[in-house]
């Protein structure tokens, strides 16, 4: 399989995934969320399976467009549930461990499905991560039940001129805030590889670990949403990532480097219990989950046209420029949320 047929599995499960989380949260509002979470999760499951037992492209093509349809329920759902559960003044707390689980088990399931690959043979690897995925899908109505009666609705509050200065602020700062992750996460490793040569080995446990801080960041940006608010928090933080990808540019230790890259996960990750708190403190139990719906398939969709314009620009300008523009993008949505998020 050549790197673009590759490509365009990952590709199209991904467009899926992003852009059917606005449906599956208008949904999830309307019907009983944990059984959509199941479904999707199961899904996802089968989805993953069928990939170890593929045997052309086209197949596994499809079965990866499967595996984007299960899950796209997650987010909207999975912050929902999380948002209904917990009050102002902890819910920035619960957000932030709810996604530092995420951002956690990225690297972990790398790792892991590293080392079993070449033990397992990556077909069976498939149908294992896809029993995992089927097994959570029964073991979830057993432990988390539907908290709330249905209805779709929005707060008596929310009119239009509470949706264009509360939300759209909101779309737009994390849509640049995604652009700067979607950068960092597709051109960290080549360029440690390539203006270092620090070997990829080394370059891939780099931007791991970026993801492990990052993990640290998301628990600690939902305590400090809690104390200083998603404004404050989200301005500082995106100040921060710029001001540290600006001055990447002019290191030329390769370990020092690596330290600022990891540091940079701090605030590229731990900025997100923010826009969550947003959401869930901008509309009411009715209409939460079409909203984290939609706030997922507006940023990450603007977010992943990101690596192709870094790339291009890197192939007229150098690799560094990528630091340039995260530093530029954070350094935008900072200004944004500063003035146009309320207190």
């Amino acid at each position: 399989m050549s790197y673009a047929a590759a490509g365009a599995v990952i590709t199209a499960s991904a467009l899926l995934m992003t852009s059917l989380q606005a449906v599956t949260g208008y949904f999830a509002d309307r019907w009983n969320r944990i059984r959509l979470l199941l479904f999707g999760l199961a899904t996802l499951g089968v989805g993953t399976i069928l990939i170890g037992f593929s045997t052309n492209y086209v197949q596994i093509l499809a079965f990866g467009c499967l595996i984007g349809i299960g899950g796209s329920v997650f987010h909207p759902i999975g912050y929902s549930l999380l948002s209904d559960a917990f009050e102002p003044g902890n819910r920035g707390k619960a957000l932030g461990l709810g996604s530092a689980a995420g951002d956690i088990a990225v690297p972990v399931a790398f790792a892991m499905s590293g080392f079993l690959a070449p033990v397992l043979g990556w077909r069976n690897l498939f149908i294992l991560w896809g029993l995992i995925a089927i097994i959570a899908a029964v073991i979830l109505p057993l432990i988390i039940k539907e908290p709330r009666k249905k209805g779709f609705h929005l707060n008596a509050t929310d009119n239009t001129k509470t949706i264009i200065r509360r939300l759209i602020p909101i779309f737009i700062v994390m849509g640049l805030a995604a652009a700067s992750y979607k950068i960092a996460s597709s051109f960290m490793t080549t360029y440690l590889n390539y203006y270092f040569e620090l070997n990829i080995e080394s370059a891939n446990f780099t931007l791991a670990l970026m993801m492990v801080i990052g993990t640290v960041g998301s628990i600690v940006g939902g305590t400090l949403v809690d104390k200083f608010g998603e404004k404050n928090t989200v301005a500082a933080e995106m100040v921060m990532l710029g001001v540290l990808s600006i001055v990447s540019v002019y290191i030329s230790d390769v370990y020092f480097l690596s330290g600022l890259i990891c540091t940079m996960g701090f605030f590229v990750l731990g900025v997100w219990p923010s826009f969550y708190s947003v959401i869930a403190g901008s509309t009411t139990l009715g209409a939460r989950a079409f909203m984290y719906g939609i706030l997922f398939a507006v940023s990450w969709s603007f977010g992943s046209i990101f690596p192709y314009i870094s790339g291009a620009f890197a192939d007229i300008f150098g690799l560094q420029v990528i630091f340039i523009l995260i530093g530029a993008l954070s350094l935008v949505a900072a200004f944004t949320a500063y003035f146009m998020f309320k207190k």
